[in-house]
Formats: C-alpha cells, sequence, structure tokens
C-alpha cells in the first residue's frame, strides 16, 4: 500500500465530497466519526441528528486503526462504526457541511477526524485538529487518484 497524504487547503468541500465518493466506489465500505463537546446540554440537536440518520446503518465496535490516541498504545482501541453508503454520506454532509475535512472546534459540539475503512482496514483517515489526511492506496490506486485530479503529497508538506 502506498500512503498518500492530502491537505484539507487543496481541496473545496465539493471536491472533498468527490474524493470520499471516489473511496466508496474502490471499497471503502465502512467509517466512523468523532463528537466532541465542552457541555453537552448546549450541544444542541446535531449528535442527535445525526445519530437518528446513521443508527440503522451501526455495524457495532471493532478494534480499528484512527488516527489519534492518548498512547501509540491507543491507536488501535474500539471504535464505533457505520455501513458507508448514500445515506451515511448524506448524513457527514449534514455534519460536516464545510467538506469531509472540516474542522470547527468553537461550536458547543464538532465533528471531527472522520475516517473511512476498507474492509476494516484504514483507507482514508483525517486528523482534524492537524489539518491532514492519510490516503492508503494500490500503486494502480495512486495512479487513478492523480488521473481523477485530487491532489495529494508524497509526505507532509512542511509549514512555515
Amino acid at each position: 500500500m502506498i500512503k498518500r497524504y492530502l491537505i484539507p487547503s487543496d481541496y473545496s468541500a465539493a471536491k472533498s465530497w468527490q474524493l470520499v465518493e471516489w473511496c466508496m466506489r474502490l471499497g471503502a465500505n465502512e467509517f466512523t466519526i468523532d463528537f466532541l463537546t465542552i457541555d453537552r446540554s448546549r450541544a444542541g440537536d446535531r449528535w442527535e441528528e445525526f445519530d437518528e440518520v446513521v443508527r440503522p446503518l451501526a455495524l457495532g465496535e471493532a478494534v480499528l486503526e484512527r488516527m489519534s490516541g492518548r498512547t501509540a498504545d491507543d491507536l488501535s482501541r474500539p471504535t464505533e462504526r457505520w455501513a458507508l453508503n448514500e445515506t451515511s454520506i448524506g448524513a457527514l454532509k449534514d455534519a460536516l457541511s464545510e467538506g469531509f475535512f472540516q474542522y470547527d472546534p468553537w461550536q458547543d459540539g464538532w465533528f471531527e477526524d472522520p475516517i473511512l475503512y476498507r474492509d476494516g482496514e484504514l483507507m482514508l483517515g483525517v486528523l482534524s485538529h492537524e489539518a491532514f489526511a492519510v490516503l492508503r492506496l494500490t500503486d494502480s490506486e495512486s495512479r487513478e487518484l492523480d488521473a481523477a485530479g485530487f491532489p495529494s503529497h508524497d509526505s507532509l508538506p512542511r509549514i512555515g
């Protein structure tokens, strides 16, 4: 597998959703996303509205690779996951109205770190607060990514 690195500023909201749909066509079949809040009572209905749509698509918990953790051992941990399909992509679009790479922690409750899995393996993982994503592809898929016009990098560009 080849790792390609993605920078959110390279993607419009529309282009980020095209990438998600492209990943689904290549076999991404489940996802996870975190919802964080400082005060659950002030988070409003954001999580409830999302959960109402994706609850029927729940696949249960599985130990899966994540993009962050408190320790290196915590990078694989029990993770709630849902089926990736047109319905769940619609729910993600509602939750992340500025695109798949959106990060807006100033709201009372926010979604971050979405991950697409292909047969239980991390395919596209976003580390929202660090403003990058990693995409794992075969050689031929990497060439398809370039041909489809999705910007990517061999390594993370240095900022500053």
